[in-house]
């Protein structure tokens, strides 16, 4: 069973052990999840399966939205409450005005040290293990992009509260958005919620409880679970393959425009693509309707560029549908 999953990650387990439940539950060997989620952090977790794994590449750069509480006051090692708090500095002072007049220094293109404990590589090595050993490692500053960084509610205290709404790009670390918030206000801050609302197409929604999925009798059928590919894809062009070409996909033999439902529609395609950007490769997705169960299918993700005025090379980027 190939296809993408939009899974409801609790509070309290890894997104690898997510993935280790959703491969048990499908009984498939290739799995994989499209962006980590902090163990303590709950919400949306796409996660491809079997053959759909080796599109996870063209999904990586997905938008994502959060709704985050930052407690302000507490500094932890991990920069969440799952760790171990390093400075307590109350705070009953602090309004929302003093906290909202500073987000628009993390919005936009903003410079961002990841965690101690995170999934990022130094070296060859994930900074968590290396401070799970005791070796503290400071991560290279990087380029993130926060599109929308905004307060939606101030619970005032000791150790007052906010709760927040961001939508951020790839690679962006709430906690480290909320750690250096709250050191620029001068009395630390920690993520004491985090929920993740949105990954490119996949709403909260629309996600699925892992507690649906498990047992001898699950709350429906596994295949119902799968999102339809073509709403994965929204944003990339998609053409439907003709039945009778869908064999040549499985033997890699070349694809004329003939070979799609509509031929005109893609010679458009492939021409303003060509135009206007100047020649570079431009990729979009060959789907298909599985003749057995009816549901909309990828077969291959293809590229296009046109020589002259009829001449058309459409290449193969990958082919994922193989022959039964």
């Amino acid at each position: 069973m190939d296809g993408f999953l939009n899974v409801l990650k609790p509070k309290g387990i890894t997104s690898h052990d997510a993935v280790l439940q959703v491969r048990r539950v499908f009984n498939r060997k290739r799995a994989g999840h499209l962006g980590t989620l902090d163990p303590m952090a709950q919400g949306v977790l796409p996660v491809a399966l079997g053959c759909y794994t080796r599109l996870s590449e063209y999904l990586l750069d997905e938008e994502k939205e959060y709704l985050a509480e930052f407690t302000f006051g507490i500094s932890t090692d991990t920069c969440d409450f799952d760790g171990r708090i390093t400075s307590e500095r109350p705070c009953a002072h602090l309004t929302a005005s003093d906290v909202s007049k500073l987000l628009s220094n993390y919005t936009g293109e903003i410079k961002q040290i990841p965690p101690a404990y995170s999934a990022v590589q130094v070296k060859g090595q994930r900074l968590h293990n290396l401070a799970r050993r005791g070796i503290r490692i400071e991560a290279p500053e990087r380029d993130v992009t926060v599109h929308e960084f905004c307060l939606l509610h101030w619970k005032p205290g000791t150790y007052p509260r906010g709760i927040f709404r961001l939508r951020v790009g790839r690679g962006t670390y709430v906690r480290s958005i909320a750690r250096d918030l709250g050191d620029e206000l001068g009395c630390g801050a920690a993520v004491s919620y985090l929920l993740r609302t949105r990954v490119g197409t996949f709403l909260l929604k629309d996600s699925v409880l892992m507690s649906s999925l498990k047992g001898k009798a699950p709350a429906f059928p596994l295949q119902d679970a799968l999102v339809n590919p073509y709403t994965v894809f929204a944003e990339f062009p998609l053409f439907e393959i003709r039945p009778d070409s869908i064999t040549s996909v499985i033997h890699g033999r070349p694809l004329e425009p003939g070979a799609f439902r509509d031929p005109g529609e893609i010679k458009a395609w492939v021409r303003r693509t060509s135009e206007s950007t100047c020649k570079k490769k431009s990729v979009f997705i060959g789907a298909y309707t599985d003749d057995i169960t009816k549901r909309q299918r990828i077969a291959c993700v293809l590229s296009a560029a046109q020589d002259g005025d009829e001449l058309y090379r459409i290449k193969y980027e990958k082919v994922l549908i193989q022959e039964e």
